[in-house]
């Protein structure tokens, strides 16, 4: 990731189909994605609400990354494949870019505009983009075993057997007393969301929150029970949401356990360590998330670090939700060019947007200028 390997597993709901598309632009050069038609170069001024969203929120969240990016070896892969790969797959490759993005006085939103527009080129990813959303929940826990706080979120074992047995064998309690608890959560259900969204926040008793996040997986096979849930008729296509899936669980507690066990998939949680209130845990790229401006992709197609633009519309309003994000994190359900997954925040406002986000939309990848330009 380069340092997290994989973040959060919540949007494997692309299975669903959705209406709608916004048209890409034609002509120009074009960025070849693979699994993708080429995406074409296109103007800044084509970007939905581009002169309309405050893009010093974006640059904030770019020079958070460049902080990282220029202290690692210049030939630190990136990710990102084809022309994305070879104009900032290697973080020698943003030196001079996050050099002047540095220089930008925080907050003035015109210059940070203008940054974006004299250093990079826009590419309109062919073919309409699925746009899901996530956030850190908050629950109720213990750091240590007790009364009402008995479900467990273990590290992840040093030993590569225990590390890798399925959720079914950790559930009966193959990891007892063998690999560190990070914390303890009163219901099953919350402890499986927590790690579909790959990080949380644990209160306290005594008033303090616990910072955890994503401390490795066992490598078994990921099924979205979304999926299995619309399959056996428990919930409707268009209902499938973090909300409708854990309300389902908690009110089927006879039937709930066997459900996420059809989900292999184990995530191992980890402590953070103290973080601001307003900062996301690190996502891939090894940086705090930024709510509203941090954005998953898939690492093999677009470098980590890269500015997208995201045109869509909020799931809860419908209104056009569009603005310039960075490539942050990635997902274990974000693949392909066509997938991204928008960070929201922490708090019941994060929770209700981000548990609903399933949008069409449109991505737009800006792309470093050669230095000749």
């Amino acid at each position: 990731m380069p340092r997290l390997s994989k973040r959060h597993l919540w949007p494997a709901l692309s299975f669903l189909a959705l209406a709608g598309c916004v048209q890409p632009q034609t002509g120009g050069s074009t960025l070849n994605l693979p699994g993708a038609p080429p995406g074409n170069a296109v103007s800044f001024s084509d970007l939905p609400g581009w002169s309309s969203d405050n893009a010093a929120g974006a640059l904030e969240a770019f020079v958070t990354g460049c902080k990282t990016i220029t202290t690692m070896p210049p030939d630190q892969s990136l990710g990102g494949s084809g022309l994305a790969q070879s104009a900032g797959g290697q973080a020698g490759q943003w030196t001079s870019t996050c050099a002047a993005a540095q220089a930008i006085a925080p907050n003035d939103a015109a210059a940070a505009r203008q940054f974006f527009e004299t250093n990079f080129i826009p590419y309109a990813v062919s073919g309409q983009a699925l746009i899901t959303g996530y956030f850190e929940p908050e629950f109720p826990g213990s750091k240590n075993l007790a009364p009402g706080y008995t479900v467990p979120l273990y590290s992840k074992p040093a030993d590569d057997t225990l590390a890798s047995l399925p959720r079914s064998a950790i559930d009966a309690g193959a990891l007892n007393r063998k690999t560190p608890v990070t914390a303890y959560l009163a219901d099953p259900v919350d402890a499986f969301m927590l790690q579909i969204q790959g990080s949380g926040r644990i209160l306290l008793a005594n008033g303090r929150t616990l910072r955890v996040g994503f401390g490795g997986q066992n490598g078994q096979p990921y099924t979205p029970i979304g999926r299995i849930l619309v399959q056996q008729g428990d919930l409707s296509a268009d209902d499938v949401s973090y909300q409708s899936i854990s309300s389902w669980l908690k009110a089927h507690p006879d039937q709930a356990k066997g459900i996420m066990e059809q989900n292999a998939r184990y995530v191992f949680i980890k402590p953070l360590g103290y973080l601001p209130d307003n900062e996301g845990a690190p996502g891939s790229l090894g940086v705090p998330l930024t709510a509203g401006r941090s954005l998953a992709v898939d690492k093999s197609i677009i470098p980590l670090g890269t500015p997208i633009f995201v045109a869509t519309t909020d799931p809860i309003t419908q209104s056009p939700l569009d603005r310039l994000t960075i490539a942050q994190d990635t997902g274990g359900g974000i693949q392909g060019p066509d997938r991204a997954d928008l960070f929201f925040g922490a708090g019941p406002d994060a929770e209700t947007t981000a548990g609903s986000m399933r949008q069409p939309g449109q991505l737009f990848v800006l792309l470093p200028k050669p230095a000749a330009q």
